[in-house]
């Protein structure tokens, strides 16, 4: 018995071993807090399921990649985690942080050195998404991988989660237990900012920053940073724009022009979007780079969308428009010489030129 335990021993030690040579130092428990989590292959959502996780299991974060935790698997291998849907114990050594933007114009540097080369600007109020730091410089997740802003501009802000309500007069408790003391109530679809878990509660901030603690029943994580309200508005708004882009229509394109009568095409987008209160870079290249990317097939009504139209496409933005629905784009044409609508997936020519797009609300 005795020699059978030393060699339990023995082998747990050599397993831990193998894991730390491995993966390396500084290994993070995390929580799940979500149903039938998929671990993924790779740090994509279309990437091939390893595994699934249960509500409340403990998991090693090791590394991280753009938005995604890369975790120890039981047979030694690494696997994928979506960032909302786990929360790290120790916050100090989180690897994925939020930051918002507080310079008017932020350069973006492909090094984190004042002297290497501006890969793009971020603007006052962007939120960005730090995936790594070194010395006074943070590595923020871009379309290209990883670029690297100063932290002298950045304030470092919560990496709450966003949940949705599932039930309807769902009570909000002070302490995480039934017999906790009711503190509010929320509705269904009502969404929520989730602090913690315990216990099968999840700790939630409520208005005026209060906090409280609903059931794991009643709340599921979402991967979209939205609200009701802010869903509802962000809907009203995309059409104000499409209302306000579409009263321009017919108006002439003149290079550097920003309206009221005509307009250039970067120039048309500013002037939309400063009539809700957006006010964007002057330069298409510049509005590339503000704002949250968004893929094709997820475009919504206010959304722009950039196009390289020099030459072959390879990536260079040199045109944009506001995305307004059923495939359609408007924009201010310099080959049409006027503001006009184009459908986005049935013309050839900007079906081929077409580059990215970005949401600003």
């Amino acid at each position: 018995m005795i020699k059978f335990m030393k060699y339990f021993c023995l082998m747990v030690l050599c397993n831990l071993l193998m894991i730390s040579f491995v993966y390396g130092e500084g290994k993070n428990d995390g929580i799940v807090i979500g149903n039938h989590v998929n671990v993924r292959q790779e740090p994509k959502m279309t990437s091939a399921v390893l595994s699934t996780l249960r509500l409340g299991e403990y998991v090693h974060i090791l590394k991280n990649s753009g938005e995604w935790y890369g975790i120890a698997l039981g047979d030694g291998k690494l696997g994928w985690v979506h960032n909302q849907l786990v929360i790290v114990v120790d916050k100090e050594k989180d690897f994925i942080k939020k930051g918002i933007v507080t310079a008017n114009a932020l350069n973006i540097r492909q090094q984190p050195d004042i002297a290497s080369s501006s890969i793009g600007k971020l603007f006052a109020g962007t939120e960005v998404t730090i995936i790594d730091q070194k010395s006074d410089w943070y590595g923020i997740d871009i379309d290209r991988g990883k670029g690297w802003v100063h932290s002298d501009y950045i304030k470092i802000k919560p990496n709450y989660k966003i949940a949705k309500i599932t039930g309807n007069h769902v009570n909000v408790r002070k302490a995480p237990s039934y017999t906790g003391e009711i503190v509010g109530t929320l509705n269904l679809d009502n969404y929520v900012q989730v602090k913690d878990f315990k216990d099968d509660w999840f700790n939630i901030i409520l208005k005026e920053n209060r906090e409280g603690w609903v059931y794991k029943d009643y709340l599921t994580i979402v991967l979209k940073d939205v609200s009701a309200s802010r869903g509802k508005d962000r809907s009203s708004l995309g059409m104000k724009v499409a209302t306000i882009a579409n009263a321009q229509l017919g108006k002439k394109y003149v290079y550097g022009a920003s309206g009221p009568n005509t307009f250039d095409c970067s120039g048309f987008t500013s002037y939309v979007y400063r009539k809700i209160g957006i006010k964007l870079p002057r330069t298409s290249r510049g509005q590339a780079t503000v704002g949250q990317k968004v893929s094709k097939s997820d475009l919504r009504i206010g959304d722009l969308v950039f196009f390289d139209t020099n030459g072959s496409n390879n990536g260079k933005i040199s045109h944009v428009g506001i995305y307004i629905g059923n495939g359609k784009f408007i924009h201010a044409s310099s080959g049409r010489k006027r503001i006009l609508i184009t459908d986005l997936n049935n013309d050839s020519y900007y079906k081929r030129a077409y580059v990215k797009a970005r949401r600003l609300f």
